[in-house]
């Protein structure tokens, strides 16, 4: 493939001894390791230094809880002085109470624990008290394993067995889960509850001296007695302070390939593989993403934390806060007041996933361009004048609408906000370009995997557009392989294409006692094999052109990716979720789809009265998505929007689904157990769920 030398965004390594041309950022093309001056190579040295210098400044922040008046309190906050305190105690705390355990099991198990490198499970939303230990573990050399707050009994049995785990940091509701299957954890001898043991409910405002609800002083004794007749020690957060404060033991620091926390890849099937993450995977993936920050940005890092951190996206960007000092402040819990935490604490970076951006651009919309009247033509014309500026390169912001419009929609989120980052799946171009404008801040599609510390490719502050303009991010090299069952060839022309392979500092070390995994994932060594099928354009950018994984065959022989489908199918508006099928003896394709009830209720009572003859007498005012979904005529309705979003997005004929069924009950964790705990659908679980009726749409 000839490159354009003029457009040329991407550095190509010279003599690339594999097909496919590896690439790298242009800032760091002669190392991959770059521009690292200061020289931290674990986490543990980047917190140490924040605290030097500046231990007075705010660090972790909280909303209390007043029971009284059911809400949530203005943000507290921990300095890093503070919390390095109680991360020192912390880690002093677990060590002391493993070295007592160990002593009654024998020397070999003493010795273990002393040469530290061992797994405590951390299993709790997001919230203080996980930060704190993921510092006090790097203290004492150990590592955290990440569960998922939402998940199922199988799921943390497996974890904590897997990871060997002697002890597990939990939230309060978690406990009764842990001990209902203590018989299943042998390794398991102590429990950690972020919230206080001791106190009652007495009407406090502080977050750890008062028991949530439901608990009481009575129910959290019946605990403790619980796990003292099951032989697990049961302590509280400040309990194991206090422990590690007396004779405090001093730090073991960390070396850069320690492990610093096993992240576990919730697989669509079979069970989870542990990711091994190092401090030098996550301290070279933070000072390369705030090198390209300040680039840009003028305000320190400081973000809402609210997406899961048994998941790499949001553990990633904390490092990324604690690397540039700044402040972190957790959600209250209720994901549905992500926007008034935001509002609360004015952070500078906004961490989102395609779904949750969609729902902005639907609420700013309503306010905005749908509006009735004057305030929808006027905000028709601002959105156009500023898109058109941001198309010819004129920045994100407008003297003149700004200041009577778009002020007021950026503090939706945040006034300080100069970075909205996505992930887990491409943004449509049009959701980004809308809240760029509406929002003043330029979005930054992101690409990557837990392998990868989620670093790999991404759009640029220029382009939003991941599937088109992705450049490989710094410290991060790219290339192609051949797909020949695909027919996607790094010889094409005029665009090479194939699997999108990744190396860089932060890729993983492999999955934990998975070797035959890990061989599979790796290729020669040191390459990440994605899964996703990637085209090389004439500036060098790379476009995501398809998956490889979940393929399937329609009757005329065409390879079948469901999930591009349904990536398009999940930018409608009125589709919360959707479930793409096929049959190898069908030429077509059916579709279970799932009705987002804010938008889907509304737009079928605008059918139901303009066409009540149809309806047999169906009321709009009393129509529910389950009654709705029965319905034929809403059926085809949403056929047809289908076919126009599929003719939208270019998709190939037999890409286009010809039958669906509407579901009224959304895909979940627990619910159904069609997602796993990063809400990826469980392919395998779903076309067995839904056999018969994917075999009567055939019908």
């Amino acid at each position: 493939m000839k490159l354009n030398p003029e457009t040329l965004r991407v550095h190509v390594v010279p003599n690339s001894p594999k097909e496919g041309f590896s690439r790298k950022n242009l800032d760091n093309k002669d190392s991959l390791e770059f521009g690292v001056t200061d020289k931290v190579y674990t986490l543990y040295e980047i917190f140490e230094r924040a605290v030097r210098e500046v231990p007075n400044d705010n660090y972790l922040g909280y909303r209390p809880y007043d029971p009284v008046n059911k809400t949530f309190l203005p943000y507290v906050f921990q300095t890093y002085d503070q919390v390095k305190k109680r991360a020192d105690n912390f880690g002093s705390g677990i060590m002391k109470i493993a070295i007592e355990q160990a002593k009654t099991q024998g020397q070999d198990e003493l010795k273990r624990v002393l040469n530290r490198q061992w797994a405590v499970g951390v299993y709790s939303i997001n919230r203080m008290e996980w930060n704190i230990t993921d510092r006090a573990l790097s203290t004492q050399s150990l590592f955290s394993a990440g569960l998922y707050d939402t998940l199922g009994e199988s799921s943390m049995e497996y974890i904590l067995n897997n990871s060997e785990a002697f002890v597990v940091v939990c939230s309060l509701d978690k406990v009764h889960k842990i001990l209902i299957n203590i018989e299943k954890l042998p390794n398991l001898k102590a429990i950690v509850s972020m919230d206080s043991l001791e106190t009652v409910n007495d009407g406090s405002t502080q977050q750890a001296s008062y028991l949530p609800p439901p608990y009481n002083t009575k129910s959290v004794d019946i605990l403790k007695q619980w796990a003292s007749s099951k032989n697990v020690r049961l302590y509280d957060f400040e309990t194991v302070e206090k422990i590690g404060y007396i004779d405090r033991i001093p730090h073991h620091p960390p070396k850069p390939n320690d492990t610093f926390t096993l992240l576990y890849t919730s697989g669509t099937t079979g069970n989870p593989k542990a990711a091994i993450l190092t401090h030098r995977n996550f301290s070279l993936s933070s000072v390369y993403a705030s090198m390209h920050r300040k680039q840009y940005e003028k305000n320190k890092a400081s973000m809402v934390s609210f997406l899961p951190l048994a998941h790499v996206y949001c553990r990633n960007h904390e490092n990324i806060v604690m690397y540039e000092k700044g402040q972190i402040g957790y959600f209250c819990g209720d994901i549905t007041k992500i926007f008034d935490d935001t509002q609360a604490f004015q952070p500078s970076i906004f961490t989102g996933v395609p779904r949750l951006l969609t729902r902005l651009y639907n609420t700013i919309s309503e306010k905005t361009v749908n509006a009735p009247g004057l305030l929808g033509v006027v905000s028709r014309k601002a959105v156009s004048d500023k898109i058109n500026n941001l198309k010819n390169k004129k920045g994100v912001h407008h003297f003149f609408w700004d200041k009577i419009l778009f002020n007021k929609t950026k503090a939706i989120i945040s006034k300080n906000l100069d970075d909205l980052r996505t992930g887990s799946a491409p943004a449509e171009e049009k959701v980004c370009d809308f809240l760029t404008v509406t929002l003043q801040t330029k979005i930054i599609n992101m690409y990557g995997m837990t392998e990868t510390l989620g670093s790999g490719i991404g759009s640029t502050k220029d382009d939003t557009d991941i599937e088109k303009n992705a450049i490989p991010f710094r410290g991060t090299e790219v290339r192609l392989r051949d797909v020949p069952e695909m027919k996607y060839l790094t010889t094409d022309t005029p665009n090479p294409r194939g699997e999108i392979l990744m190396k860089g500092p932060s890729t993983f070390g492999g999955y934990f006692k998975d070797k035959e995994k890990t061989d599979e994932t790796l290729v020669d060594t040191y390459w990440i094999a994605t899964g996703d099928i990637g085209m090389i354009n004439e500036n060098g950018t790379i476009s995501i052109i398809d998956r490889k994984k979940s393929l399937f065959k329609l009757s005329q022989g065409e390879y079948i990716s469901p999930e591009k489908v349904e990536n398009v199918l999940n930018t409608h508006p009125l589709i919360l979720q959707s479930f793409v099928s096929g049959i190898s003896t069908k030429s077509h394709l059916v579709a279970v789809i799932v009705p987002d009830p804010l938008t889907f209720i509304p737009w079928a009572k605008k059918i139901i009265e303009s066409r009540r003859n149809d309806f047999d007498g169906m009321s709009a005012e009393n129509c529910d998505v389950e009654s709705l979904a029965n319905n034929n005529i809403i059926k085809n309705l949403i056929l047809e929007e289908i076919a126009l979003l599929s003719q939208r997005f270019k998709l190939n004929g037999f890409e286009v689904v010809k039958a669906i069924h509407l579901e009224p009950i959304p895909f979940g964790v627990e619910t159904n157990g069609l997602l796993t705990p990063t809400f990826k659908l469980k392919r395998f679980d779903a076309k067995s769920y839904y056999k018969e009726i994917i075999e009567s749409l055939y019908q």
